[in-house]
């Protein structure tokens, strides 16, 4: 399939990835080096600033799940799922959250990157319009202004990708740059957009400004997996007990999250008071609540398969990819192990909840 101009900016970006992770070796064979009993961790997570999305990867932390599981962890912010996934590559973390697509690309050019656990069950990127809107279908789309955080981002990408899979030029709308909060919410109230491509997260936060939604259908990502936490192939198989004491260690936090999500929100309020916001405590912690549900849904509580890597979501993410130009197609499972779930989940899911209900 021909290269889209979609996807150059993407495509650029993990080629400079791989020649990063060619210069360094990938993660550091002395785990225990200074510090103690605890074992010390690198964890690059592909978010620009901490939100609710994340409050998850707050709990592990405020809790002290990190240190029961004997971990000692550094977690640094990147603005992409290709920056998050270059440190990795290149030695700079030992493990990181990110989206499918980087990992998925950069199996063509050898960058050895596989996901041991999930984090996002469900696609996170869709199109959608505000209620009302004459747009019923993404050849509705026509001649219409489509709202993105950045032309560069992730949903633009999902955006012209979308409409070309469906018989329409990419150009078949202009993407225009919304940015995010009180801009974002202002171009849509005020008609400047006519429909969105985002995520997930970002949806619940538009609704909570009082937008009701409703989604334009996609059907190469309807059920597709949206990714989670990757490493390298060296430490799958060198590091595989750390791996597994982390994926516990955030399997915990997800059961402390269901089970009290405001004490979840509060808990990463108070080690990153800027996801506070100035709206009254009541609004705040309710928003925060709603877009962490977004989260912990779909996330196999009821089984106990928490991190669990679905075979046919993950075989869907890869089949749309290779759809879109961005990949070859190739299985899968060249990409991911669901070898390690069971020991994630191998605590006391009861004690944990007892732990979050006596939260505050």
């Amino acid at each position: 399939m021909k290269t889209r101009r979609a996807m150059k900016v993407l495509s650029g970006a993990v080629a400079a990835l791989c020649a990063a992770a060619a210069l360094s070796a990938c993660g550091s064979d002395d785990d225990a080096a200074g510090s103690g009993d605890l074992t010390p961790v690198t964890f690059a997570m592909a978010s620009p600033s901490w939100n609710a999305g994340y409050a998850v990867m707050a709990v592990v932390e405020a809790e002290g799940f990190y240190k029961e599981e004997g971990l000692k962890v550094t977690t640094n912010l990147f603005p992409s799922a290709t920056q998050a996934a270059q440190q990795v590559a290149a030695g700079g973390a030992d493990l990181g959250l990110m989206t499918v697509e980087p990992v998925a690309i950069g199996h063509d050019k050898d960058l050895n990157l596989v996901y041991f656990s999930s984090y996002w069950a469900k696609w996170i990127y869709s199109l959608q319009v505000p209620d009302g809107s004459s747009v019923k279908s993404i050849a509705d789309l026509k001649g219409r202004k489509i709202g993105v955080s950045a032309v560069a981002s992730s949903g633009s990408t999902f955006a012209r990708t979308a409409m070309e899979l469906n018989g329409m030029s990419q150009d078949a709308a202009s993407l225009v740059p919304i940015g995010a909060g009180a801009q974002q919410i202002n171009a849509i109230k005020s008609g400047q957009v006519d429909a969105l491509a985002l995520w997930d997260i970002q949806y619940q936060l538009v609704k909570n400004a009082g937008i009701n939604l409703t989604p334009l259908p996609v059907k190469e990502t309807e059920d597709a997996w949206g990714g989670g936490f990757a490493t390298t192939r060296k430490n799958l198989e060198g590091k595989k007990d750390v791996l597994e004491r982390f994926g516990r260690a955030v399997a915990k936090a997800f059961v402390f999250s269901k089970a009290n999500p405001e004490a979840a929100i509060r808990a990463m309020w108070k080690l990153y008071p800027e996801t506070r916001g100035s709206d009254p405590e009541e609004k705040a912690l309710a928003d925060g609540v709603k877009v962490l549900e977004v989260r912990l849904a779909g996330q196999g509580f009821d089984d106990k398969s928490l991190g669990r890597i679905d075979g046919a979501a993950a075989t869907r993410a890869v089949d749309f990819m290779a759809s879109a130009g961005l990949t070859r197609k190739f299985p899968a499972k060249e990409i991911y192990t669901d070898e390690l779930f069971s020991a994630f989940n191998d605590f006391s899911y009861d004690d944990v909840k007892k732990r979050a209900e006596s939260a505050s």
